[in-house]
């Protein structure tokens, strides 16, 4: 006959139950809700919303504890999952979003390599609370923890790594030198950061004390710090207008965008624009008199796009550069070429592999 549970049975249940329901309410929301008129377009305006899904879908591995609490297994269980969910949400999320923001596949590895251990370790642990005994005990217990504890620490570093990441394309952006200013959302990146950190402060402070207070406390805090986040994330936080630029360039007539490409292309190439090292979409389209929105479409459709066109400008001019001054430094050629020299390496990297 299974004892009755007892008031810290019933704190740690409850408290469990209502993290469970708030995650599977984040994950149905932010599959099932997607604010118009940006649902059509869902991978632009938000690219990280299936890693959150899972993510969030992920903590139902926790469950057994909420039937369970008294069981010891089922307690270290979710000590194990808090170890490991938290710094591993943290890294994948970042990675996910600002990742593909970036337009950078490397992001993809560090992601696709936490999977792997994670799930493992979250199924072999939930298996082990189903086997009749007590699984995790002794030197298994602690050889346990150990792993665990090992891929936390991994998975924190790669959630440092996003975070460098992050504050570097920040920094770019705040000095003018990122290419084009509309397709990184600054303001949400300055005010996400800090959600990720408390995230890993609660869970962790809350796994390695293990009280029942504790954990309950723990559970409770994540959940708040879920609702927060959830509407943090509602709303779409990149500015650019797909819409808009699908719409112009499909009405725009073949002459018009002719004329454009002209002008863009006397005022980059001819006249050099490309080596102001803050040249940006709106300044290129008010020089050469056109609509913002006119320009955008016919360098996506025609050029490539604003970034690697400019960039491909600044590049060609770093060879020539090369070829004709041999005498001059690397440092020289990039100063000289419309280049910062903390991006000239990432975007030759970049556009020319």
């Amino acid at each position: 006959m299974t004892p009755a549970f007892t008031s810290q049975d019933l704190l740690l249940s409850t408290s469990l139950a209502v993290y469970m329901a708030t995650s599977i309410i984040f994950a149905a929301v932010r599959w099932g809700h997607k604010c118009e008129p940006f649902a059509h377009h869902t991978d632009y305006y938000y690219p990280a919303w299936k890693a959150l899904v899972l993510c969030y879908l992920s903590n139902i591995l926790m469950a057994p504890s909420i039937w369970m609490p008294q069981e010891t297994d089922a307690v270290l269980q979710l000590r194990m999952l808090l170890i490991l969910a938290s710094p591993f949400f943290c890294a994948i999320l970042l990675f996910s979003y600002f990742g593909t923001i970036l337009g950078s596949s490397g992001w993809r590895r560090p992601v696709y390599a936490l999977i792997v251990p994670f799930a493992a370790m979250a199924i072999f642990s939930t298996v082990l609370v189903f086997i009749p005994g007590t699984q995790l005990q002794g030197s298994f217990c602690r050889a346990f923890f150990a792993v665990g504890g090992t891929l936390a620490l991994i998975y924190i570093g790669c959630y440092v790594l996003a975070i460098r990441m992050i504050v570097l394309e920040l920094r770019r952006s705040l000095e003018e030198e990122y290419s084009n200013p509309n397709d990184f959302p600054r303001r949400f990146a300055s005010g996400i950061l800090w959600i990720p950190l408390v995230h890993l402060a609660v869970s962790l402070t809350g796994a390695y004390v293990g009280s029942v207070a504790s954990l309950a406390a723990c559970l409770l805090s994540l959940s708040a710090i879920s609702v927060v986040f959830l509407i943090g994330v509602l709303p779409p936080h990149r500015s650019a207008d797909v819409r808009s630029l699908e719409k112009e360039a499909d009405v725009l007539p073949e002459d018009r965008k002719d004329e454009i490409e002209k002008a863009v292309r006397h005022l980059v190439e001819e006249e050099k624009a490309y080596l102001d090292q803050h040249l940006t979409l709106t300044s290129l389209a008010r020089s050469i008199g056109f609509n913002r929105t006119y320009v955008s479409a016919v360098l996506n459709e025609r050029l490539g796009g604003f970034f690697v066109y400019v960039n491909r400008c600044r590049l060609a001019h770093a060879a020539r550069l090369r070829v004709e001054r041999p005498d001059i430094s690397a440092s020289e050629i990039i100063d000289s070429s419309g280049f910062s020299r903390t991006t000239y390496y990432k975007i030759r990297k970049q556009l020319e592999g």
